[in-house]
């Protein structure tokens, strides 16, 4: 990666931390929609997985 990119993923950071919180409140309302009993902190858990999974999907291709 050049200086100029990693100058300019920096200028990013904050936008995907932001954009990386929306996505984890959308599925957590979600979630105690769909599932009656829902356990916040597990629900937490099992989004951070989902995530996980999808980045390491996505990195693989």
């Amino acid at each position: 990666m050049t200086d100029v990119q990693n100058i300019e993923i920096e200028r990013y950071h904050e936008k995907i931390v932001d954009d990386l919180r929306h996505i984890v409140e959308k599925y957590r309302e979600i979630m105690s929609w769909d599932v009656p009993e829902n356990d916040p902190v597990e629900a937490d858990r099992l989004i951070f997985q989902a995530i996980h999974a999808a980045l390491a999907e996505i990195d693989k291709d």
